[in-house]
């Protein structure tokens, strides 16, 4: 194979030979380098065997010949272009700069990003972060597009390969009800006193509800009546303020619910929502993406502790 000539020639020597061209002189082009005149002179020296013809002119005046001149040129542009991108790849693994696409479910979205974002806001105020509020359906699109390179939400399940899911927190569920509903003077339920209710489901396309009323039929025999479907949090509380519904939802969107609704334990079985980031299996984050999963490792968490 015919050796390509141009893999031979380094950044150095193109530094070195613009540096020549720019201060007319071997001696200030070291300077400006920081290498030793001898130095400058190989790396041109070895630059014109490589090309097989002189690029400078010699003598009491330091001159380009038209292929040193043409050699120059393309130099200075491409060496341009070179140190901003490596300038650019510094600043991200830096942290300096750079941008962050969040894909997360909605019931996360609202109820545990917003304290995390902000943190991260503050720690580090150059980067630029978007949240998409996203169906579990869509949370999933979107990773595997990579419109959004982290996603944040309920258990996604096993059925995507190209995707992997990494567990942060699991919080117990809760059912909410109007507080004049019957059941709202309790703090705790049983799961078999939820059969004859109507559910409002949100995000009924999420994996968890498929583990959650698995759980409720073989351990209480319930098969709970599902009324409403819908895709935000605020219109199923909107729903159950109507008094359309009641909804089995993790206890971490608590923070969010209406003053006139209630949010009871449910015992027997106790069901739970965990909240895993998804991420490309094979894909690696950019470095601001790491930085964000790193902080949702250490303090995405339910916003209170309870019994």
């Amino acid at each position: 194979m015919a050796r390509n000539t141009a893999e031979e020639i380094s950044l150095q020597q193109l530094r070195a030979l613009t540096a020549v061209a720019e201060t007319g002189s071997f001696t200030l082009a070291a300077e400006a380098l920081q290498l030793t005149q001898p130095a400058i002179s190989h790396l041109v020296k070895r630059l014109e065997e490589e090309l097989a013809q002189p690029l400078v002119v010699r003598g009491r005046r330091i001159r380009m010949t038209n292929a040193g001149q043409m050699m120059v040129d393309t130099a200075v542009r491409a060496l341009r272009l070179i140190d901003e991108s490596v300038d650019a790849c510094r600043s991200q693994s830096q942290l300096r700069e750079g941008r962050i696409v969040l894909a997360v479910g909605h019931l996360t979205a609202g109820a545990l990003l917003p304290p995390l974002l902000g943190r991260f806001s503050q720690k580090h105020r150059t980067l630029a972060t978007t949240l998409l509020d996203s169906t579990a359906d869509q949370m999933i699109s979107r990773i595997l597009s990579q419109e959004a390179d982290l996603g944040f939400g309920s258990d996604i399940g096993q059925k995507h390969s190209e995707l992997a899911t990494e567990p942060l927190f699991s919080d117990r569920m809760a059912l909410f009800v109007r507080d004049d509903h019957p059941l709202a003077q309790h703090a705790v339920v049983e799961a078999r006193h939820l059969e004859a209710l109507p559910f409002i489901h949100v995000n009924p396309d999420a994996n968890v509800w498929r583990a959650v009323s698995r759980q409720l039929s073989s351990m209480a025999n319930v098969y709970p009546r599902v009324v409403h479907h819908v895709s935000m949090l605020s219109t199923a509380f909107g729903l159950i303020q109507a008094g359309a519904g009641v909804a089995l939802l993790p206890r971490y969107v608590e923070v969010l619910m209406p003053a006139n609704l209630r949010a009871l334990g449910v015992v027997r079985p106790t069901l739970e929502y965990p909240v895993v980031a998804i991420r490309l299996a094979k894909h690696p984050l950019n470095p601001a993406a790491m930085a964000f999963l790193a902080m949702a490792r250490q303090h995405m968490k339910p916003p209170r502790t309870r019994t």
